[in-house]
């Protein structure tokens, strides 16, 4: 149960911290970097921020129904003794939301992903991925 929690928060945290590192060395939006790092032309760049700006209207409603099943999640738990129905509950919303959100996430990241060069492809996926995927190291084998 907590480490389901911290995981979600670990992927939050990541992606916040990314997209402040890529707006403090490239100084624009957090797409920037993707056309930077894969030489995008002006018109893949206006596909980026599109994906980007549908992305992050998503993403937010995410979040906040996290906070809320999480809030309810504590609130069942520490009015219990026990793992209750009602905590077990608590823990299946919390956990259809996180795999709601690392869905969206996986589809932003194929739609991104389409955009780029086909060469480029898994060079992308291969770093955004960790973010939704807990690796045991399966690709490095």
């Amino acid at each position: 149960m907590n480490r389901g929690l911290f995981v979600l928060l670990v992927i939050i945290v990541l992606g916040i911290a990314g997209a402040l590192i890529s707006r403090h060395f490239l100084k624009g939006p957090p797409s920037a970097w993707l056309c930077h790092e894969y030489g995008l032309s002006p018109m893949q760049e206006e596909r980026m921020k599109a994906l980007e700006k549908e992305y992050g209207s998503r993403c937010g409603p995410y979040c906040d129904a996290m906070c809320e099943a999480n809030a309810q999640l504590e609130t069942v738990a520490l009015g219990s003794g026990s793992v209750t129905p009602e905590v077990r509950a608590a823990v299946v919303v919390t956990d259809r939301i996180r795999t709601e959100t690392r869905i969206a996430m996986l589809e932003h990241f194929y739609a991104v992903a389409a955009e780029l060069p086909p060469n480029r492809r898994n060079d992308y996926l291969r770093k955004v991925l960790p973010l939704v995927i807990e690796s045991c190291g399966a690709q490095n084998r």
